[in-house]
């Protein structure tokens, strides 16, 4: 699992350290960089054994969160963990360090970005379709002669996401293959939806604040309306 992998990382840049410092064939720099970045394409392969991408869109929003959260965590530890090396090799070391960095990392870097984009997707699943762990929270009930109208408005927003949703789950290609340009294209798409949704959801909570008419009331729609909070 992700979470295991750190605490194994220290010992197996010692390893290859072992290998660049005494094999007579094996330590030229093209080598080494090759062994790093096969590190990198091992550790995202088990990240990637760990994201449910089926769970993500089903609307398993908080525990996929969390499982992406924890590769974004491993692959920063691979990173720390090597520049450590790196710094403790040129203290000591009377040869330098001169490995390609931007080619061992050039995909871990891709993949930590993919996983950011998909714990958005996550949020926008929280906010724009009440979506927390598997299951829809309740439908919010507006008061007022305008009340229906409202309901049917969010609802109609809840569906275009859905429908946005579901052609970024369609998308070519693998969603966490970093070898796959064309999901920054999709991604792009789907976030420009979002963007006009989030007008939409901006008209919705403006027409639903004019039909106050008393401080209960107002905290109400407050409540109701709090989860898109960490919303710009």
């Amino acid at each position: 699992h992700p979470k295991d992998i750190a605490n194994k990382l220290p010992r197996l840049i010692s390893l290859i350290r072992i290998i660049w410092v005494n094999s007579p064939y094996y330590n030229t720099r093209e080598r080494l960089t090759s062994l790093f970045r096969k590190m990198s394409n091992e550790i995202i392969r088990l990240c990637c054994h760990a994201i449910s991408l089926d769970r993500i869109f089903e609307g398993y929003v908080s525990s996929s969160k969390v499982d992406l959260q924890g590769c974004i965590t491993c692959c920063h530890a691979w990173k720390d963990h090597y520049l450590q090396a790196v710094q403790m090799h040129t203290q000591f070391s009377g040869r330098g360090w001169v490995l390609d960095q931007t080619s061992i990392f050039a995909q871990v870097d891709a993949f930590v970005q993919r996983c950011k984009d998909l714990i958005e997707v996550c949020d926008c699943q929280y906010h724009f379709a009440r979506w927390e762990d598997g299951k829809q929270g309740p439908l919010p009930c507006f008061f007022g002669a305008q009340g229906p109208q409202i309901t049917r408005n969010l609802l109609e927003i809840e569906d275009i996401f859905h429908k946005n949703l579901h052609v970024l789950r369609a998308v070519r290609g693998g969603i966490l293959d970093v070898k796959n340009t064309s999901w920054h294209e999709d991604y792009n798409k789907f976030r420009t939806g979002i963007k006009d949704l989030e007008v939409m959801t901006q008209n919705l909570i403006t027409s639903a604040f004019e039909l106050v008419r008393d401080v209960e009331h107002g905290v109400l729609l407050l409540d109701t309306f709090h989860r898109l909070a960490s919303r710009e």
